[in-house]
């Protein structure tokens, strides 16, 4: 780490003493649009793109978001397939403009799709009748559904990024009307601000993107006029069936005098939260069970943890201005005892600093400066979470 740090410093410097004359010599510097296609490229995440990429297909791959809904009739093969595109309702409501309705014989069905992140996805489908065969990325799935349209856990398969290729089976006058792609989202690769990426990219914006990218923006300085949140989800005004509230030290004296545990089912607990300004916030739950899945909306992590309760660390989360709500997905007889929030000084000075960074935020990046940048990340780079 120090050595990254070092490099990147000794890097800047150069770049900053080229700078002036790199610029009275007319030199373009990098836009964020370059910079997030090179960045792109060097990460190996280019499978993630079409043949000719559009700004749209950059952010796809960047932002981190692994949902995608597909309406049948818009990606079967409609050249092979016998299938009809209905746009009636009397099987239930539907999305898009229709859905596709099989023949009064078992028929196939031919789908291509587009992802741009790999995963361990959940697919879903909203699709009518009994006995469907479905074959995706090298799994073969059998499940049933109703006579009329609703939604059907397909399974979970691993992904890899690109064009999917996929297909079903589907009994006499069966019917699909969409396939959702599921999986929690990533960390988005970005300045705080967002990608505007007709803009030159700064110096600050690098150290902003780096930390998004080595995943240590945990490693920010404490806000010290930030007031520590201390969440007890047994005094949460509602819990979901299946919570028990024990005072239990059999795994360890808890810290609040109640706390929650599951049941023999999983459950996922709700716990409030208000930002009162955007920042970086930590998250650690004082937990004990198998893994812990949790998370703010779609980006979600997992975490391993003890046979005991003792803080568990969920990292750190870019959050706005608002309210939000932490999801913590219990597996069957785990347990929480107290929430921890956080919060983290995150101005573009703070990102600078983290990076080992001195000098003018404002300050472009020309394209000599790209190949030492991109290899001093490579170098402090593990993997996306």
């Amino acid at each position: 780490m120090k050595k990254f740090i070092c490099l990147l410093a000794v890097l800047m410097s150069s770049f900053t003493v080229s700078h002036a004359a790199d610029m009275k010599a007319g030199v373009n510097p990098v836009t964020q649009l370059d910079f997030a296609a090179r960045l792109i490229d060097n990460f190996g995440w280019s499978e993630g793109l079409p043949d000719k990429p559009s700004e749209r297909d950059y952010l796809a791959v960047l932002n981190g978001k692994r949902s995608f809904k597909f309406e049948a009739e818009d990606i079967f093969d409609q050249k092979t397939d016998p299938l009809s595109v209905r746009d009636y309702n009397i099987f239930g409501d539907f999305t898009g403009r229709g859905w596709i309705h099989g023949m009064p014989v078992p028929s196939a069905v031919h789908f291509s799709v587009f992802l741009p992140l790999s995963g361990k996805y959940t697919v879903t489908a909203a699709a009518k009748g009994f006995e469907q065969l479905w074959s995706v990325a090298g799994r073969a799935f059998k499940v049933n559904a109703t006579q009329r349209l609703k939604d059907l856990l397909i399974g979970q398969v691993l992904i890899p990024p690109g064009r999917l290729e996929f297909n079903a089976v589907i009994p006499p006058d069966g019917g699909i009307d969409y396939i959702l792609f599921t999986a929690p989202s990533l960390a988005p690769i970005e300045p705080v601000s967002g990608w505007n990426f007709t803009a030159p990219i700064t110096r600050g914006q690098l150290a902003e993107v780096r930390g998004a990218l080595i995943g240590n923006e945990h490693l920010l300085p404490d806000d010290k006029l930030y007031k520590a949140r201390l969440i007890s989800p047994a005094a949460l005004n509602s819990l979901p069936p299946g919570v028990q509230i024990t005072e239990s030290q059999v795994h360890g004296k808890p810290l609040s005098q109640k706390w929650v545990r599951a049941g023999q089912a999983p459950v996922t607990l709700n716990i409030p939260f208000e930002a009162e300004k955007p920042g970086v916030y930590r998250v650690r739950v004082r937990y004990f069970g198998a893994p812990l899945m949790a998370g703010f909306g779609s980006r979600g992590v997992t975490v391993e943890s003890k046979p005991y309760l003792e803080w568990v660390d969920l990292g750190a989360f870019r959050l706005t201005k608002s309210e939000h709500v932490l999801q913590l997905h219990l597996p069957s007889s785990g347990g929480v005892d107290q929430v921890e929030i956080t919060r983290k000084l995150s101005s573009v000075t703070d990102y600078l600093a983290l990076a080992g960074l001195a000098g003018n935020p404002d300050e472009n990046i020309l394209p000599d400066d790209l190949d030492g940048i991109m290899k001093s990340l490579q170098e402090a780079f593990k993997e996306r979470r």
